[in-house]
C-alpha cells in the first residue's frame, strides 16, 4: 500500500519503520537547498484519533507493529478479542487459564489501562453459574455465617450487591431452625412459648414464608418432655399466644396439669381423677356438677350395682372423702366373712336390704361359710342397719357340747 505524506509517496512498510523507530527519514538534516528530501516524520506527529481509535492506556506506548501486523494499516481490528484471543496473529496478552468463564467482549469489564482489576464487571458477560466464580477462590463466596443452602446465589441475591437478599423458600418444608437461629436469620424471640427444641415447622406453616403468624399449637410435639406447667402455670404469658393458666383455689395449686387433664384441646374434657380419688369409671359430671370447682360434689351411686367394698371396706379413705363421710362397716357389724355388701344391702344405700320380707333381713346363704356358732355362741347385739339386731344365741341350759 502506498500513502502520500507531504507530496511524497511512501510505502506502508516505510511509514511503519519511521513510526516504530521514531527516526528521521533523511540521510542528512533537511535544508532549503534540498527540496527533494522527504519531510521529517515522527511517531508523535501522527494523531491516531483521526482513525477513530484513540490510543489510551497500555495501547498508547506500544510500537505500531504490535498491532499493525505485516505493515497492514487498513482493516486493523478494533475489538479486544481479535488481538487478545487465542490464535491471534497479533499475539496480544490473552485470558489466563484461571480467567472465569465469560464471553469475548473484554471491554465490558476491562479497560486499556490494565486488565486487573476489572473495574466495570458486567455479570451479563459471565457464562456458567454464580458459584463457579463465587467460591472464595476466584471471587468472594459465602461467609462463615451464611445460611446453609445448596441453591445458587442468584436464587436470593442480585448482581448489584450481596445485601438486600430475598430468600426463596420454595421447596423448603423442614429444617427451619438451621437458618432461623437468631444469627443467620431471625430466630425465636425471648417471649416465645417454650418449645423444648421442637422444630418450627411442627407448629408454623412451612409454606407461609412471609410471616410466622398463624401457627397452630401442636402439644404432642412438646409433651413429653415438657410438663404442662411450663406454659400453663399461673402468671405465665407468651408472644401471640392466649394461654389458659392454672386457676385459683379451690383448684389444686401444685402438681402438673397432665395428672388430671388428658385432653390438649380443652381443660374441661378428657380429665383424669387426681391421686387418691375414689375408684370409679363413671363420668365426672355424675357427681361433680361444677367443672370450675371439683371440691363441690354429691355422691351418687347411679349405675353401681356391685363392688361396694371397693370403697366401703373398713380402713379405706380417699381424697376429700374419709370416715365418717365415707361409710364403712362399724366395729360391731355382724360377721360376714368375705361376703359382698350387696349380698344383704341394696346397692343404692346401706339402709335398704335385698331380703326385705324377713326380719331381720339376714341373707344366710351369703355367709354359709361361717359356722353358726361364730356369732351365736353368746347372747349379743349385732348392728344390722337401721337398728341393732338381737341375735339368738345358744341357750344357757343347753349341754355344753
Amino acid at each position: 500500500m502506498v500513502r502520500q505524506i507531504g507530496g511524497v509517496l511512501l510505502t506502508s512498510l516505510t511509514v511503519l519503520f519511521l513510526c516504530a523507530a521514531d527516526v528521521r527519514a533523511a540521510d542528512a538534516p533537511a535544508t532549503a537547498s534540498a527540496p527533494d528530501k522527504a519531510p521529517q516524520l515522527e511517531r508523535t506527529t501522527f494523531d491516531h484519533l483521526t482513525t477513530g481509535f484513540e490510543l489510551v492506556g497500555q495501547h498508547r506506548d506500544l510500537p505500531c507493529e504490535s498491532c499493525h501486523y505485516n505493515a497492514v494499516f487498513q482493516g486493523t481490528p478494533r475489538d479486544c478479542a481479535t488481538c487478545h484471543g487465542v490464535g491471534s496473529q497479533v499475539h496480544a496478552t490473552g485470558k489466563p487459564i484461571t480467567h472465569i468463564l465469560t464471553s469475548n467482549r473484554c471491554e465490558n469489564c476491562h479497560t486499556p489501562v490494565a486488565f486487573s482489576p476489572a473495574v466495570n464487571f458486567d455479570h451479563a458477560e459471565v457464562r456458567g453459574s454464580c458459584s463457579s466464580c463465587h467460591n472464595n477462590v476466584q471471587a468472594q463466596g459465602k461467609g462463615p455465617t451464611h445460611i446453609e443452602t445448596t441453591l445458587e446465589c442468584d436464587a436470593c441475591h442480585s448482581t448489584i450487591g450481596w445485601a438486600g437478599a430475598m430468600f426463596n423458600h420454595s421447596g423448603i418444608i423442614s429444617g427451619c431452625a438451621s437458618c432461623h437461629n437468631g444469627i443467620s436469620a431471625s430466630g425465636l424471640p425471648s417471649t416465645h412459648i417454650p418449645t423444648a427444641g421442637a422444630a418450627c415447622e411442627l407448629c408454623h406453616i412451612p409454606t407461609q414464608y412471609s410471616s410466622f403468624a398463624g401457627a397452630m399449637m401442636n402439644h404432642p410435639a412438646v409433651t413429653p418432655p415438657m410438663p404442662c406447667a411450663d406454659c400453663h402455670e399461673a402468671g405465665k404469658s407468651f408472644l401471640g399466644v392466649a394461654i389458659v393458666t392454672r386457676p385459683p383455689t379451690p383448684h389444686p395449686m401444685s402438681g402438673d396439669c397432665g395428672s388430671c387433664h388428658l385432653s390438649t384441646v380443652s381443660f374441661s374434657s378428657g380429665t383424669l381423677q387426681p391421686a387418691g380419688h375414689i375408684p370409679t369409671s363413671q363420668p365426672c359430671t355424675l357427681c361433680h356438677s361444677n367443672p370450675a370447682d371439683f371440691s363441690v360434689y354429691q355422691m351418687l351411686h347411679d349405675g353401681i350395682s356391685s363392688g361396694c367394698a371397693t370403697c366401703h371396706a373398713a380402713g379405706l379413705s380417699f381424697a376429700s372423702m374419709a370416715p365418717p363421710v365415707l361409710v364403712e362397716p362399724p366395729s360391731n357389724h355382724i360377721a360376714f366373712a368375705s361376703a359382698a355388701c350387696e349380698s344383704c344391702h341394696a346397692a343404692s344405700n346401706f339402709t335398704t336390704f335385698v331380703i326385705s320380707n324377713k326380719s331381720p333381713p339376714m341373707n344366710h346363704v351369703a355367709v354359709a361359710s361361717l359356722s353358726c356358732a361364730s356369732w351365736s355362741s353368746r347372747r349379743t347385739t349385732c348392728r344390722l342397719e337401721p337398728q341393732p339386731v338381737p341375735i339368738a344365741t345358744r341357750p344357757r341350759t343347753s349341754p355344753a357340747s
